[in-house]
């Protein structure tokens, strides 16, 4: 096994033992970005020689990492997807990308992302729209497109994104791997460029669940710069537990959330409700209320809060915005103000409806996305025969839990009849952080996993 091939977890251990040189991880994940970005476009700037902290001894073992080009790395800029902010050299450090360097992770680049990170396609007409590594006419998903494919690719050993309407588990379903949003205000945004105050969580683009936790357990916690974090007490992601599934309590979700499957998507998706009933599991019909509205409000608040930030870019620099962002952030401006103050104020209405539903429950599963990737370019998508817009079948089934900030895991459980990733999701209520990786864990090790495919 190549070291890119290894696990998070896998390579924290070698290097720990001392089986394993560092360095020599961290130099063979630069060679691949050498080989592999120009094609794949993984990355928008490489770090070569890597960013790193003072020490060598933190938890995370000398990891070569990368990060979404949201956060600021002082020195460096931060475009977010566009050449409008190509000259934004960051002063600072984000709060993550500070708490990675002290827990001795290595940044190896800043990944690639839909255009200012605004949709869920990875569409980026500045510096290439990112490449899915299974098919290479198929998009990867987004907003976080590069650093699924600089996973998927070995490019890095894990990626470290945002989710607003599911750009961290989108991709992640897409490509193959996990990708793990938590509970909102777990993580400070400091130092982050925003799409929507109200909803942006980072999150994690990794192989395995246990490397989630890992390594998002050193993100985790206040640090006085951003008001939105909020931890509770002995609060902990890893190391995650191993429940055994007999007796555990699922909620399935369906009408809404499985009416509209591609058939591949519902047949993997059967497989996995069979496996857990199979151990044991006790498995029930839930109905999530109101869950359209959901949607609707997290649709609303996302572009008049996205219009706020970059709508300027309309006025002071037209023609360095795509056709499609400058409608969507027109949109946002010509919201009126009635409607985004009507959907803040459904979110404590509907997060206690959702926390009702939960009760009594460990998690909810359902598919994370209808389909498998779409092609690059590809508008709408089929779906049994009905034809539906790319956007509205890739959010449908991981916006919600954006407006509840409720967390949420996808993880791949399969693959189609024509060898694309098929992802599935748990989610669970607020600060359940723990037991729905821990649950996702125990399913991904019955599952067995799916092989990275071979580069060319």
């Amino acid at each position: 096994m190549r070291v890119s091939e290894l696990t998070l977890t896998e390579a924290v251990t070698l290097v720990r033992s001392g089986n394993l040189d560092p360095e020599a991880l961290v130099a063979e994940c630069l060679d691949r970005i050498k080989r592999f970005n120009a094609k794949f476009k993984a990355f928008i700037t490489v770090f070569d020689p890597p960013v790193r902290g003072k020490t060598r001894r933190g938890s995370l073992a000398g990891a070569p990492l990368s990060i979404k080009d949201l956060f600021h790395v002082k020195g460096y800029p931060t475009t977010a997807g566009s050449i409008v902010l190509r000259e934004n050299v960051a002063t600072y450090n984000s709060t993550v990308v500070e708490r990675l360097l002290r827990n001795s992770g290595v940044i190896v680049g800043k990944n690639n992302l839909h255009e200012l990170t605004f949709g869920i396609t990875g569409f980026n007409p500045h510096f290439g729209t990112a490449v899915n590594p299974w098919r290479e006419a198929y998009i990867t998903g987004g907003s976080t497109s590069g650093g699924a494919v600089s996973v998927a690719t070995g490019m890095s050993l894990a990626a470290i994104g945002t989710d607003t309407g599911g750009s961290v588990r989108v991709p992640a379903a897409l490509c193959g791997l996990v990708g793990y949003k938590p509970t909102y205000g777990l993580i400070s945004r400091y130092g982050v460029v925003p799409l929507s105050w109200t909803l942006d969580t980072v999150g994690v683009i990794t192989k395995s669940v246990t490397d989630a936790a890992l390594l998002t357990a050193v993100l985790i916690g206040r640090d006085g710069r951003d008001s939105s974090v909020a931890v509770p007490r002995d609060f902990r992601v890893h190391p995650l537990r191993t429940p055994n599934l007999k007796r555990t309590r699922i909620g399935v979700l369906s009408k809404y959330f499985c009416d509209r499957l591609a058939e591949d998507v519902r047949s993997r998706f059967e497989d996995v409700t069979a496996l857990l009933e199979s151990e044991g599991a006790v498995l029930s019909e839930v109905e999530l209320i109101d869950v359209e509205l959901m949607s609707v409000s997290r649709s609303v608040i996302t572009h008049v809060e996205a219009a706020a930030t970059f709508g300027k870019f309309l006025r002071e620099r037209p023609q360095d915005v795509s056709q499609d962002l400058k409608a969507r952030l027109f949109q946002g401006l010509t919201t009126p103000a009635p409607l985004y103050v009507n959907a803040l104020r459904s979110m404590p209405k509907l997060i206690k409806e959702f926390r009702r539903s939960v009760k009594g429950l460990d998690a909810l599963l359902l598919p994370t996305t209808m389909v498998t990737a779409p092609r690059i370019g590809q508008s709408e998508v089929d779906v049994n025969g009905v034809s539906i817009d790319i956007r509205a079948a890739l959010l449908r089934m991981v916006e919600p839990f954006n407006l509840i900030g409720a967390p949420a895991v996808s993880f791949p459980c399969g693959l189609s009849r024509d060898g694309l990733p098929v992802g599935v999701q748990l989610v669970g209520d607020l600060y359940s952080d723990r037991k729905v990786l821990s649950l996702a864990a125990s399913l991904e090790r019955l599952l067995g996993g799916i092989k990275m495919p071979e580069l060319s």
